[in-house]
Formats: structure tokens, sequence, C-alpha cells
């Protein structure tokens, strides 16, 4: 019995001994993984600063109603791994990201996405964007969280919204057009209808240009001595708009009544200029409104061309619906101008007796000018 319970004895003895090693062993591996795991944040702390993100547009900028992807580029530059990276921002309403729930009650949104990198890696990941509202937007800085720390990084990101897109009817479009003007988007083709002066001839004049009577009185003789008839081209008009966001001081006017108003006259603005341009014309665009910038009024002189356009639409995504300076006053400096031969298109909220008579002014030199009244009750 004595014997069996010293057996019984070393056989416990035997297996606390295995216990033990195997204890031992664990414990050994959980203090190398705590070491590690210390190691690991002390290196993922230095190492985040590492990371780059950037975000940007598919476009510069886009009209009231159309859809963007914002798309985040997130790049880890070392070689430790880097899990749990979260990237907070907050973004406007008039931008909804579509995989974010929108809230109407809210002026901001608020996202947030999370990333696992490897060494070395790079992740984009891309959001469709609606452009709910005319504006001009900017992104800037994002958060960034790890170990329950919080780095504060640089994220600069822009977007024009312009003005919706609302159809030209008749009312509105260019009525000034001379017998025989074609519609064309190049300055190739010449009116055979107008007449801009005489001129000298030039290698390439067709025969039928030939003014036999100038020719005639010329002194010259021989090629040198012929004259032809100058003709404009077919695209060859300008055409200038004016906005005014000043109302009638015995209207009292809602401000969103007021707001909506505005937007809508900003769209005939921006869709008789984009008009103009894609006929080939030079326009013009006058607004007496605040910008966000701070200035109180828009002046872009007569142009053409796509870059032209891209400008004049963009500080139409800067404004602010309120009244700048006295429209009157933008009247008075366009006539002191002395602009003529041009296409005038006047979108105001009404008109009285100072207004009317710059508007004669306007008219007595041979301009042609077309009132758009900015009713309260129309739709845009």
């Amino acid at each position: 019995m004595i014997a069996r319970a010293i057996l019984l004895t070393a056989g416990e003895v035997v297996n606390y001994a295995k216990w033990l090693k195997t204890g031992m062993a664990v414990g050994t591996c959980l203090v190398i993984l705590a070491v590690l795991y210390l190691i690991y944040r002390k290196l993922k702390d230095k190492m985040v600063g590492r990371i780059e993100y950037t975000r940007e547009f598919s476009e510069k900028g886009v009209y009231e109603g159309e859809y963007v992807t914002m798309t985040e580029t997130i790049t880890n530059r070392s070689w430790v791994p880097l899990f749990f990276i979260d990237i907070e921002s907050y973004i406007y309403n008039g931008i909804r990201l579509q995989d974010i729930p929108f809230e109407p009650k809210k002026a901001m949104q608020y996202l947030t996405s999370r990333f696992h990198l490897l060494p070395f890696m790079r992740i984009r990941r891309k959001h469709e964007v609606l452009c709910a509202k005319r504006g001009y937007y900017t992104l800037e800085t994002i958060d960034l969280y790890y170990n329950k720390k919080v780095l504060y990084m640089n994220a600069p990101a822009e977007l024009y919204v312009y003005p919706k897109v609302v159809p030209l009817n008749d009312e509105v479009m260019p009525s000034s057009t001379m017998p025989g003007e074609s519609v064309t988007t190049r300055r190739l083709f010449i009116d055979q209808f107008s007449f801009s002066g005489i001129r000298e001839y030039r290698s390439g004049d067709p025969f039928n240009s030939v003014n036999f009577k100038a020719t005639a009185r010329s002194a010259a003789f021989g090629i040198q001595g012929m004259k032809v008839n100058a003709r404009d081209y077919c695209s060859n008009r300008t055409i200038l708009v004016y906005l005014n966001f000043q109302t009638d001081l015995d209207d009292k006017i809602p401000t969103h009544i007021y707001e909506d108003m505005m937007e809508r006259g900003l769209s005939y603005a921006a869709a008789l200029i984009r008009e103009a341009n894609y006929m080939g014309y030079r326009a013009a665009f006058e607004a007496n409104c605040v910008l966000i910038t701070g200035e109180k009024k828009i002046r872009f002189p007569l142009g053409s061309g796509r870059l032209h356009l891209e400008e004049i639409l963009k500080e139409m995504a800067k404004v602010r619906p309120s009244v700048g300076v006295s429209f009157l006053s933008l009247l008075q400096e366009g006539n002191r101008s002395d602009v003529s031969d041009i296409e005038i298109f006047l979108l105001t909220p009404f008109l009285n007796a100072e207004i009317e008579d710059e508007i004669i002014k306007f008219q007595a030199r041979g301009n042609h000018v077309q009132i758009l009244k900015l009713g309260m009750g129309e739709k845009g």
C-alpha cells in the first residue's frame, strides 16, 4: 500500500511537472506577445505619421443636380501593418454622399471610413456624390483616429456646383438675328447678307466679293488696287446678360421665395451664356450680388471659349443670394463704357423709371434690349 501511494505521488509529480512546463511555455508566449504588442503600439504611433491621405472630386465643376465621384486615397508609407485606422470628416449637405443616410435637419454630413493597411499598401475608396445645391464647396481637414488618439491632417478638395440647367424657351432666346444669319459654332462660314466695310484684297478671296466701284476709285493698279467687301462670320454676335438681385422696396418678399427667385435668375443667365458659348458668340455677364469672397458685384467682359464660360460659372457658384451694389449703378457703368451693337438681356424682378431711362440709353446706341421679369410665382 505504501509503495502504491508513493507511485501515485510520483505520477502526480510527473503530471505536475508537465503542467508546469506547459504553463511556463504558455506564459512565455503571452509575455512575448505582450512585448510584441507594446512594441507594435509604439511603432504604430510613429508610423501613423507616415500615412498619406488625399481626396478629390472627379470634376472641378458640375451643374446642380448632376453626380460626381469623390475618391479617398490612403497610403501606408511604412513597413509596419496598420489596422483600425479611422478617417472622420464632415461634408456639406449641398453635396450628398449616396452611401450615407441624408439628414435634412443637419447642415453637415458625418463621414467615417475605416482602413486596414498592410506595409506599403494603397487603398482607394470611391463615393458617389449628388450635387444637390449650387455653391462653392471646400473640404479642408480630416481626423485620423488610432489607439484612442487623434491626428489632424490636411486633405483639401474643392468643387464648384454651377446653377441648375434650365431649358431656354423662345421668350429668352436671342431675338435680333439678322435675315440670312446661320447658327454655327465655327467661325468658317461667312454671312453673305452682312456688310462690315471694304478692305484690301487678300489671297484666296472669291471673285464675287470684289467691290468694282471701290476698285475703280483706288489709285493703284493690279491686284494691289483691288478692294473687296468685308463680311462678318455667321457666329459674330455679342450678348450681355445683366442679373438684378435688387427688389422693389415696396415689395416684401420672404427670404425663401427671394432665394428661389434669384436661383432661377442665375439658371437663366447661365443658360443664356452657355448657349451663346456653344454657338461661338461672345458673351459678358454682370450682376449686383454678393460673393462668398466679399465682392459686391460680378463684372465679366466680353469673351468666348470654354475657359471664359467656366470662369463665369465658377463666379456664379460663389454667389450669395443677396444684393450688393445698386442695379442702377451697374447699368450706368455700362452706359458710360459706350457699349454698342450688343444684345442685352436684363433679368430683373422689377423696373422703375430710372432703370427704364438707362435702357433707353442702351437702345439709342444700337443695342437690342430684352427684359425678362423674374416673377415670384415661377418655378425653376
